[in-house]
């Protein structure tokens, strides 16, 4: 089996639309996939239909939350959620927080780059998002359009890195809060590429005492050592592991990551036994 559940469309970050990705999806041959858009499930319903019964695509979705260590440490840690209701109103509810933040602070990033000389909008943004949740991947396209960058990449690496004297803070719920409101929603979670933060270990151990069903050991960025450190705790924890790879569709010479990090057949199996 071919598997892959960790992929995002242009309703988050990704640059294929939800049918291009799932049509890409059957060309090279997987069984399972699962769309994890950011802090949203709107593209599902173009997914599922996409699909047409010629691979199985996973109702799915990733959080982004903050989680504040006890040294006063702030870091990004993301919850993925498998097998959701994407009606429920306990996540939808979530979501909308999500986005009502996302959005103040987009605006408050327009306000700093217009004062900066660029001519750049909250409106040409939403333009640019075309209904979809506005996200990051809009704001760096809107600051290419108007030349305050070369292409996306220096745009992110200029203006949403944590040391970059134009960053923004933005709220964020905390991980607690996201797996809350994915098992109301009836889904399955997991911590997002826990390798790309600082050790997690602590936080994980507290997290699966509150509901965390898993930890995705396989993931693009994941070098061999980690896997065997998270395959290892997640042993000891009892947690089921899941994998992806954090496809967001091909971004200039780069070629879609789609399907290229292995993931065992029991991943899925035991994903879903966890359901009942």
């Amino acid at each position: 089996m071919k598997i892959d559940l960790h992929l995002h469309s242009t309703h988050s970050d990704g640059n294929w639309t939800p049918s291009q990705l799932v049509a890409h999806a059957i060309n090279i041959g997987m069984d399972t996939i699962a769309l994890t858009d950011h802090d949203t499930v709107s593209g599902i319903d173009e997914a599922l239909a996409s699909a047409d019964g010629k691979l199985e695509v996973v109702p799915a979705l990733e959080i982004n939350t903050v989680w504040t260590d006890k040294s006063g440490v702030s870091q990004d840690v993301h919850i993925l959620g498998y097998f959701i209701d994407k009606e429920n109103e306990t996540l939808l509810a979530l979501l909308k927080r999500q986005q009502e933040a996302r959005n103040e602070h987009v605006r408050k990033l327009v306000d700093i780059l217009a004062a900066e000389g660029m001519k750049i909008s909250f409106q040409a943004i939403h333009e640019i998002a075309d209904g979809s949740p506005i996200g990051k991947v809009h704001v760096t396209q809107a600051i290419v359009s108007c030349g305050g960058a070369s292409d996306v990449t220096e745009a992110y690496t200029k203006f949403y890195d944590r040391k970059s004297k134009y960053y923004v803070k933005r709220e964020s719920v905390s991980p607690f809060e996201a797996i809350e409101a994915i098992r109301a929603a009836g889904g399955i979670t997991s911590i997002a590429h826990p390798s790309y933060c600082a050790d997690l270990t602590s936080l994980i151990v507290d997290l699966s005492k509150h509901g965390l069903d898993g930890i995705e050991v396989y993931h693009s960025a994941h070098q061999p050592q980690h896997e065997a450190s998270h395959l290892k705790l997640a042993e000891r924890l009892n947690l089921l592991i899941t994998g992806g790879s954090d496809c967001h569709g091909p971004w200039g010479e780069h070629e879609s990551l789609m399907g290229t990090i292995p993931v065992p057949p029991d991943v899925i199996v035991k994903l879903k036994q966890r359901r009942f």
